[in-house]
């Protein structure tokens, strides 16, 4: 009987074995052999930033110093008590410069890097500082060779770059909250070209990120950001777009839906801004939401350049609803201004391209601060508009307040005009609510490159995809 029991024993974990070597050689018919990540397999955090660093052209050197200072907001958040886990994600494409100028550093990498970046202490980060090469911290580390998509040197400004990355990281990373910055050149609302080439496709209202390795000419639109985030899967809570004039009407309108907030500047701001990207991550806290981190980087800007003209930074809020809103409004704006007439139009038309109407001049086209032509229009000081004129400017400076969550406006100087404006922005005072709300511009008048780039007036809704009315009037002005 004892021997009966032993074989039967012996029988069934012979079994056992051989059934569980099948499961592992030939796999569950349930499993995912896809090659992505399972959930709990991923790099889970609290915040996940994904540093989309382009910086394939003069802006080399300033964004390493960015990338040197978000290992040094790692390494510090790291030391303190209670905050929360932060994980960066870096795709790094810097200059490929043979002969470096004297007057400019060399911290060139080889090829094109991916990294999670490790924490870096205020001593390593003062050796690297003081050297010329590109070095990151002995923390941080080198993923470049385990992925397939990134190449040699990829173009920065095509989509499917920023496309594979923020798929990548959806299938190898998980967090509460998730933070796309893009930093490099930005180019405002303009008709973008291709090789010299009018690009056919449309619906993409301003451009950024230029690759001059690659000169291919092309340029990552706000519909390539919007289609690259939702083919990624990634949910993502805070676009920050950290470049010049991306700050418009059009480009929050395309980005909609995208993500929470919308964070970035009217107007062209300074290259360097290593020390915004250190205060507004090393300062995160276990409260903090999407919303305040978001309103930290226009804190941690407005501190920087107190003492500067035409500094801007804002927070604009991507419902959807709140921009069809805002588009609604604007376009309802338009045409009371056309059914004014002719003359009234160009009297505003000269009144919105005069200097205190506010133009951020720094693109191919003039940006006008459509909260302030509103606040003038409402005003009576732009000419005799109609009651419904007004009523329709209301209207969207109802809107705008709905959409801007947080603004500053830095000092704007010109012969009647000086004034710091800022809505919930601690620490700051400016003009009140009821004087207007300012901080998102939009496409008014030409300037002296407007023959390369008239499709954005020509064909101003199909360019950008916004307000058909306001383009009626933008070739009634420019015309």
């Amino acid at each position: 009987m004892k021997k009966t029991r032993w074989i039967t024993a012996l029988f069934i974990a012979i079994f056992m074995v051989f059934n569980f070597a099948a499961c592992s050689l030939f796999g569950d018919d349930d499993d995912d052999d896809s090659g992505s990540s399972s959930s709990s397999s991923k790099q889970s955090s609290d915040w996940l930033i994904l540093s989309y660093f382009d910086a394939d052209n003069n802006l080399n050197d300033d964004l390493f110093n960015d990338m040197l200072n978000e290992q040094l907001a790692l390494y510090d958040i790291s030391q303190t008590s209670g905050a929360p886990s932060v994980r960066i994600l870096a795709l790094w494409d810097g200059e490929n410069r043979t002969d470096c100028k004297t007057d400019r550093n060399t911290r060139i990498h080889p090829n094109a890097a991916l990294y999670e970046l490790g924490g870096m202490s205020a001593n390593e980060g003062l050796l690297i500082s003081k050297s010329a090469s590109f070095q990151v911290s002995s923390a941080t580390k080198d993923l470049t060779d385990s992925v397939l998509w990134l190449s040699p040197e990829p173009d920065m400004g095509d989509v499917a770059t920023l496309r594979s990355f923020l798929t990548w990281a959806a299938e190898n990373y998980s967090a509460s909250n998730i933070v796309l910055m893009l930093s490099d050149h930005g180019a405002g609302t303009v008709y973008e070209t291709i090789s010299g080439g009018l690009q056919t496709a449309f619906n993409s209202s301003r451009t950024l990120c230029t690759d001059d390795t690659n000169g291919s000419g092309l340029q990552l639109s706000a519909l390539d950001v919007k289609n690259a985030i939702k083919q990624s899967g990634l949910s993502i809570k805070v676009i920050w777009e950290d470049c010049c004039l991306q700050g418009t009407a059009e480009n929050s309108y395309i980005l909609r839906g995208s993500a929470d907030y919308l964070v970035t500047s009217m107007n062209t701001t300074p290259a360097e801004n290593g020390g915004i990207h250190y205060s507004v991550i090393s300062s995160l806290k276990s409260s903090s939401s999407s919303l305040s981190f978001s309103k930290a980087i226009v804190k941690s800007f407005a501190d920087k350049n107190s003492s500067e003209a035409k500094m801007t930074y804002a927070v604009y809020n991507l419902s959807s609803a709140k921009q069809e809103a805002l588009y609604s409004a604007i376009n309802n704006l338009s045409n009371a201004l056309l059914k004014d007439g002719g003359d009234v139009c160009e009297d505003v038309f000269d009144y919105l391209t005069d200097d205190d109407g506010i133009v951020f001049s720094g693109t191919y086209n003039y940006l006008s601060d459509i909260g302030y032509f509103c606040k003038e229009l409402i005003d009576d000081v732009a000419c005799g508009v109609s009651d419904e004129t007004k009523a329709a400017a209301q209207t969207v400076v109802n809107a705008l307040s709905d959409i801007i969550e947080c603004a500053w406006l830095g000092k704007k100087t010109s012969s009647s005009l000086s004034f710091y404006y800022c809505k919930n922005l601690d620490g700051y005072s400016g003009l009140h609510d009821n004087d207007g709300v300012f901080g998102l511009t939009i496409v008014s008048a030409s300037n002296s490159n407007n023959e390369t780039y008239y499709p954005i007036y020509s064909e101003y809704s199909a360019v950008t995809g916004y307000a058909p009315n306001w383009g009626k009037l933008l070739k009634l002005w420019n015309s």
